[in-house]
């Protein structure tokens, strides 16, 4: 009899180890379904991050894209401007040999002129002006003397018998007790005011105002004297 109770006390014992071993494999598989569905999910981030730094990427790309087109743009524009430069340079550099070509000139060696008021009729320049807007530099040199006690004598360069329109040029020269020194000088002038095409530029003497009666004299012993006339911006 005893015999039956230990065989149902031991077939007991290892009905409830059963029990407990599919209750720790239940659990367990649970646990581990939830291991995968946790598994699955950090996946699916890690495609979603990989996705977004792709889309990243390719916006990163496109706005590089973009930086570059508008910097090539800017140089674009820039080598434009200095080639617009350059070309303008180069029409002023034209211009300005265009004007350093219409340079004339007129010179000779006497004669002796004692005219004391009126033209001094062999100093004599014709000249062609391009521009309206532009200067005339005149240049003349001659051998100029004034003689007597405190007399002037005034040489003025004259465009067309005429006074340069905005600004007289007018040089004097005054003697003191007996002088009769003879002198080469050179004087310089713009004039302004003087319209395109052919003029003729000379040289008048007189006296200066408040000096009568002064002994002028220009040139002498056939020294060289020389009218310059040149058109300048």
């Amino acid at each position: 009899m005893w015999r039956v109770l230990v065989f149902l006390l031991v077939l007991s014992q290892g009905a409830f180890a059963n029990t407990a071993i599919e209750d720790l494999r239940a659990g367990f598989e649970e646990a581990l379904n939830k291991v995968k569905v946790l598994q699955a999910e950090i996946q699916q981030k890690q495609a979603d991050l990989e996705a977004t730094m792709q889309t990243v990427e390719k916006l990163k790309l496109r706005l590089d894209s973009k930086a570059n087109a508008a910097q090539n743009t800017a140089d674009d524009a820039i080598n434009r401007a200095n080639k617009a430069q350059r070309t303008a340079n180069t029409a002023q550099n034209t211009a300005n040999e265009a004007l350093i070509r219409t340079m004339a000139y007129a010179t000779g060696n006497g004669p002796i002129d004692n005219t004391n008021v009126g033209q001094i009729k062999s100093r004599v320049l014709r000249f062609s002006k391009a521009k309206t807007n532009t200067k005339i530099r005149i240049s003349y040199t001659d051998n100029l003397r004034t003689r007597a006690s405190a007399k002037g004598c005034r040489w003025e360069i004259r465009v067309d018998g005429s006074s340069c329109p905005n600004q007289a040029l007018i040089y004097d020269d005054y003697a003191l007790s007996g002088d009769n020194t003879h002198t080469s000088r050179t004087v310089v002038g713009y004039c302004s005011g003087v319209a395109a095409g052919s003029h003729t530029i000379g040289i008048w003497v007189g006296n200066v105002s408040g000096y009568t009666g002064s002994d002028c004299y220009t040139g002498w012993k056939n020294s060289t004297w020389v009218i310059e006339a040149e058109e300048v911006n």
